[in-house]
């Protein structure tokens, strides 16, 4: 049992074969009674990655884990980083997410192009030609799926605030763990 992180970004327990168990974005908002972005979700899931024992490793397997522990740890831990490191994490996590959706968007358009093109190194009348059709078609549901994601993702990053933006309203000393 190990944890690793999914074609989706999502942070899951596997034996390799089986998902025994994923951290949801709810998982961690529920320690925050508010949603979190993409960067809070992918800093709080590697905080998981990082840390996790053996005693929560085994409690997924045998379906007792709860994830309460480990979630509240890592949502304290994105807390305790300074405002302007996570400002900058939110920034990168935006460049990121942006070149993530320009390349699937990419690799989307050059798999309907090639389903287009009369040029197609396969003869209709080739054995495989049908076997290669429904695989391209795969890619392009695939990466057209992985775009819709990363352009959700995009924007739910760009409403985050990290509460110093002009005319808002905040207690500088304001300590998430009251709300808790």
């Amino acid at each position: 049992m190990w944890v690793k992180f999914d074609d989706d970004d999502m942070l899951i327990a596997t034996d390799g074969e089986s998902e025994y168990y994923k951290w949801t974005y709810s998982e961690f908002e529920e320690f925050l009674n508010e949603s979190i972005t993409p960067s809070m979700y992918q800093f709080m899931a590697a905080h998981v990655y990082k840390n996790i024992d053996k005693d929560s490793l085994w409690m997924i397997e045998t379906e007792d884990y709860g994830g309460h522990h480990d979630c509240e740890m890592a949502v304290n831990a994105y807390f305790e980083i300074p405002a302007l490191e996570r400002q900058e994490m939110h920034d990168q996590e935006l460049v990121n997410l942006k070149a993530q959706y320009k390349s699937a968007e990419e690799k989307e358009m050059a798999a309907v192009n090639w389903m287009l093109d009369d040029n197609t190194p396969f003869d209709p009348v080739s054995p495989i030609y049908v076997e290669v059709c429904q695989y391209v078609r795969g890619l392009v549901d695939k990466f057209k799926t992985k775009r819709e994601r990363l352009e959700r993702e995009i924007h739910e990053e760009e409403q985050w605030r990290g509460g110093w933006e002009k005319d808002m309203d905040t207690d500088l000393n304001y300590d998430h763990e009251e709300e808790i």
